[in-house]
């Protein structure tokens, strides 16, 4: 049997629109090195980020953290020019580490003047969006 070359092309946008629907970046070290903060180069070294930034820190098995994966995305959309992030504690604990987490989910929410405030547990999506709007001052579109 050949293959529809518009079969291959649909597959193609149904993947391209699942990747840049997703708001929320899932950090590695790599990207959080060059998003956020290169720790490498020590304790000076500047933050990265470019405009407001919030990063949730989370572990897979964590009913809280699983619980908030769809409000963290929803609010994400509501606030499309904050870089919304999460990294995942169990594979990167040393940048848990430096931002002093320890219980999850924990979002850091980072201004480019470098204030950050930091909120932990669970909660709904209209409080997640009022925490946006207190940190930076802006209002969800």
């Amino acid at each position: 049997m050949e293959s529809k070359p518009y079969f291959s092309h649909f597959v193609l946008s149904v993947v391209f629109i699942l990747i840049t629907t997703i708001m929320v970046k899932e950090l590695d070290d790599k990207l959080f090195r060059q998003l956020i903060f290169d720790y490498s180069q020590g304790d000076n070294a500047p933050l990265l980020v470019k405009g407001n930034t919030i990063v949730e820190f989370y572990v897979t098995w964590c009913p809280h953290c699983q619980a908030m994966m769809p409000r963290y995305e929803k609010v994400s959309e509501m606030f499309p020019d904050v870089l919304c992030t999460r990294v995942e504690m169990e594979k990167y604990p040393e940048l848990a580490k430096m931002f002093k987490v320890d219980s999850f989910p924990t979002f850091i929410f980072i201004s480019p003047d470098g204030k950050m405030e930091k909120w932990v547990g669970e909660l709904p999506v209209e409080e997640l969006a009022n925490l946006v709007t207190k940190a930076f001052g802006i209002q969800p579109k």
